[in-house]
């Protein structure tokens, strides 16, 4: 193995004095004061990611207790705060939505409209995909993530991107770079792909078995969910993702 090989090993495979558990890429904090809807709205746009968009069953299963969420109706159409796509909406019983109320509740069997101007606590998106714009190699991004201070008590990695929203989480973020793509944390060494911060998750799509020219990193585009097998040494803007880390002692028994 040479040099450069050895030391990518040595970065990518030892266990770090930080733990890293994944938490996936879209998250949520939920607030457990009582704010208007707009009130909620402006709390979550300036100190998070907007209010929460609910997308499937994976939030669903999450619910930490009701609370307003970024769904709303204006002119007679729903839409969510943050513009995403409006999905199919689970309401809480029939006869949801309510005619005369025009903003979303989550509670544990759906949504439920109800005028926006109640206090009740909400939930704020708290996305963990951070887009770095400066330009590095593979190395140099995985090494500066892993280098990044505590942010909100969690430490950093280069991303994994696990499920379908991950993907789509990406390819929206990725759009926003400087670069044509942004380097992720898919590796290829010792002939299998991994992801560097979480080893054991699945890969979404088919990689080359042996690839070549050195395209031995992924990187995403902001046109494809695909991730792109690409040389490492290529300088790209790149995902850091929050993760919650647990702190293990350093000496051996």
């Amino acid at each position: 193995m040479d040099s450069y090989l050895r030391r990518v090993f040595i970065l990518v495979l030892l266990t770090p004095l930080m733990h890293l558990v994944s938490s996936g890429l879209r998250g949520y904090i939920f607030i457990r004061f009582d704010q208007t809807w707009e009130e909620a709205d402006r709390h979550c746009r300036t100190h998070f990611g907007g209010l929460l968009t609910v997308r499937d069953a994976e939030h669903e299963a999450t619910h930490s207790g009701d609370g307003w969420v970024g769904l709303r109706r204006t002119d007679g159409v729903w839409t969510w705060a943050g513009g995403e796509p409006l999905g199919v909406l689970r309401w809480e019983r029939d006869g949801e939505p309510n005619d005369d109320k025009h903003c979303a509740e989550w509670k544990p069997d759906g949504l439920k409209s109800e005028d926006c101007d109640q206090d009740k606590k909400f939930y704020c998106a708290d996305n963990n995909l951070v887009l770095i714009s400066e330009e590095k190699t593979w190395e140099e991004a995985l090494q500066h993530c892993r280098d990044l201070p505590l942010s909100r008590g969690r430490c950093h990695d280069l991303a994994t991107l696990e499920t379908h929203d991950d993907h789509v989480l990406a390819k929206e973020e990725a759009k926003k770079a400087a670069t044509d793509e942004v380097w992720t944390g898919l590796r290829y060494l010792r002939s299998r792909w991994f992801w560097v911060g979480d080893g054991d998750k699945a890969i979404r799509h088919a990689l080359p078995a042996c690839p070549d020219q050195n395209n031995f990193c992924g990187a995403m585009s902001g046109s494809s969910l695909d991730v792109q097998t690409r040389n490492c040494m290529e300088k790209k803007n790149f995902f850091c993702q929050r993760r919650a880390c647990v702190y293990s002692g350093g000496g051996s028994g």
